[in-house]
């Protein structure tokens, strides 16, 4: 049988979500305290693939697992888990759901803070400097659309697509500091970092909305800015069909 699980995790102290040698991660914390609950290994599958540090305020996940699991594994799985990994929600859901290719839409928010904060240092990136947000929203507008982002992309393009369809970008200025919110039908590896690393400089001069779009359109990644501090980026929503999304509450 199959099931959904919506959570939250503060990234700092995990190698990303995915499983890998040597590093701690959301998804081999998660599939450890399932296969010890239900007595059987079981293997996650996660909508992304979030890398060492990032965050998510919601995240979904599945997994195949037996018709007659505790109607409270939620609770006994956050007993389990490290306080940085709350489980919100476990449902049974339709056989052919998956977390990753049933998502239409992910939103990421990537913050910046002004002032130096100890207690946003984990969660925000700490610049300085004030940024025009005027310029780097002109940088915003441009990327709006079916574009290819291999120009923001690290390493290799998965399948060889760079293209992206992004429906929501834009940067507001918050009592704290500066915050991009952006939301697409896919994203490339590293690509949100990578923009907002282009945008600040943007936004602090060094270059200027025309050099972002010659980049954006050049597909250079090594013309583009370095990529913005993981800390700062935080996974928010997940969207998919209704027809997919259609679950019962466990138990």
């Amino acid at each position: 049988m199959r099931y959904q699980i919506e959570l939250a995790y503060e990234g700092t102290h995990f190698g990303g979500w995915q499983v890998q040698n040597n590093t701690i991660t959301v998804q081999g914390e998660i599939d450890k305290a399932l296969s010890q609950v239900c007595n059987q290994t079981i293997e996650t599958m996660g909508c992304g693939r979030t890398d060492a540090g990032v965050h998510a305020s919601y995240f979904v996940a599945h997994f195949d697992g037996p018709e007659n699991i505790p109607i409270d594994l939620d609770i006994r799985l956050n007993k389990m888990l490290p306080n940085s990994i709350g489980i919100k929600k476990i449902t049974a859901v339709n056989e052919d759901f998956h977390a990753r290719f049933s998502a239409t839409r992910r939103e990421y928010h990537y913050h910046i803070h002004r002032s130096k904060n100890p207690f946003t240092t984990n969660i925000s990136w700490w610049l300085g400097t004030e940024l025009n947000v005027a310029a780097m929203n002109q940088c915003a507008v441009a990327i709006i659309g079916k574009h290819p982002f291999q120009a923001f992309c690290k390493g290799e393009i998965p399948n060889g697509n760079p293209m992206c369809e992004v429906f929501i970008a834009e940067w507001t200025i918050t009592e704290a500091g500066y915050t991009f919110q952006i939301q697409a039908n896919r994203f490339l590896r590293n690509m949100v970092r990578a923009l907002v690393g282009t945008m600040v400089e943007v936004g602090q001069g060094k270059i200027s909305p025309a050099d972002f779009e010659a980049i954006f359109m050049g597909g250079s990644r090594s013309e583009a800015g370095a990529s913005a501090p993981a800390q700062g980026l935080h996974l928010t929503d997940v969207k998919y069909p209704k027809a997919s999304a259609e679950s019962n509450p466990v138990g």
